[in-house]
């Protein structure tokens, strides 16, 4: 069984697989051989081209008797462009079967069907439908042994045909999918995102930080690492507000959160915990490498004034720090460390004070 298929260069065929041994194999288990051309022939110039307006007529008189296939015949202009793209596709039925030209040509039509909408039950139903009528026709014009030979070709070249235009239908509906779905990860990512931020200062959202504080809470205990954080406070940032309004203080705000990021560790955590209050999480922190850390935000951020318009603004922070130990929940944890911005509040402001749950004091 030999046959021959040329190569050409082709957009469709390239796009969903079909190389020359891809479209070799495809024909040989149709059984689709080169002695068929003879009876490719035989269809089109004995049957097809004969009938081919009166095997349309029968095709749509019966496919506007269903409700699914009418829904897209919705007008006379429609049907009669509908039974031009049929007069075109018939003529060409089985003709050069073998060739890159016919298998785009039938990948082509599964575009056209994914474009419009068609559902693959109308598609396989309607071929059915027009391969009876095809078979009618055949009986008629031909004689016994040629008609059956001719019946089984027939057969062969509408699986064929059917397969190429389903195979480009279901690859774009699952691209078509997998664009969707996509999109739905995209927006979700961006949800997510929404959420764990805060959308003014780039922080961490509160519910985020405080998610991420009870997850390193319970690493720490389970590996036995140490943990510190640091409650932060601008100092004075009511002053902030009723002087310069509150865009400029929201410009502050946002300053002052980037000098925080930048002067932590990258396994380090900051979040907005709420107003002009920050919290940051750092994993695997002992006393010492807390307050190092601590006193490195509160320096930078009161490094250099924040310029907002023509303001020219002095700003400072106060810490609290403490470390976890296992007997703490996330409020005993914060509240300690909040005790401890509040002793560095009242010590005088832009200053760093750790708090250690076993002393109770300030250091």
């Amino acid at each position: 069984m030999t046959r021959h298929i040329p190569t050409s260069s082709s957009k469709l065929c390239e796009q969903f697989g079909l190389d020359i041994a891809q479209r070799r194999q495809r024909l040989e288990f149709l059984e689709l051989e080169d002695s068929d051309h003879t009876l490719a022939t035989e269809l089109s110039e004995s049957v097809i081209t004969p009938n081919v307006g009166g095997i349309i007529d029968q095709f749509y008189a019966k496919l506007v008797t269903d409700p699914g296939a009418f829904s897209f015949i919705s007008d006379d202009e429609t049907l009669s462009r509908l039974k031009k793209t049929q007069i075109k596709y018939l003529l060409t039925l089985g003709v050069g079967f073998d060739t890159e030209e016919y298998f785009e040509d039938r990948l082509r039509v599964g575009l056209v069907h994914d474009r419009v909408g068609l559902p693959l039950t109308i598609y396989q139903c309607s071929y059915n439908v027009l391969q009876k009528i095809i078979i009618g026709y055949i009986r008629k014009m031909l004689p016994g042994d040629c008609a059956d030979a001719v019946i089984e070709f027939l057969l062969k070249i509408i699986s064929l045909d059917m397969s190429l235009a389903i195979e480009a239908y279901h690859d774009l509906q699952v691209q078509g999918l997998t664009r969707s779905l996509d999109n739905m990860k995209d927006r979700q990512r961006s949800l997510q995102r929404r959420v764990s931020t805060d959308e003014l200062t780039g922080a961490l959202s509160r519910s985020q930080i405080l998610k991420d504080l009870q997850r390193s809470m319970q690493n720490a205990k389970n590996d036995r690492r140490n943990l510190s954080v640091i409650m932060l406070d601008i100092d004075f940032f009511k002053r902030v507000n009723d002087q310069y309004g509150h865009q400029t203080g929201d410009q502050v705000l946002t300053q002052i959160s980037k000098r925080f990021k930048t002067s932590i560790r990258n396994v380090d955590m900051v979040g907005r915990y709420g107003g002009e209050e920050f919290l940051v999480i750092l994993p695997d922190a002992n006393m010492d490498t807390s307050n190092q850390i601590a006193e490195r935000i509160r320096a930078h951020a009161a490094s250099s004034p924040i310029k907002s318009g023509e303001a020219i603004i002095n700003v400072s922070v106060s810490a609290g720090v403490t470390m976890f130990v296992d007997t703490d929940s996330a409020e005993s944890l914060l509240e300690r460390a909040d005790k401890a911005l509040y002793e560095a509040k009242e010590g005088g402001r832009n200053r760093v004070v750790y708090l250690g749950v076993e002393s109770g004091s300030p250091s």
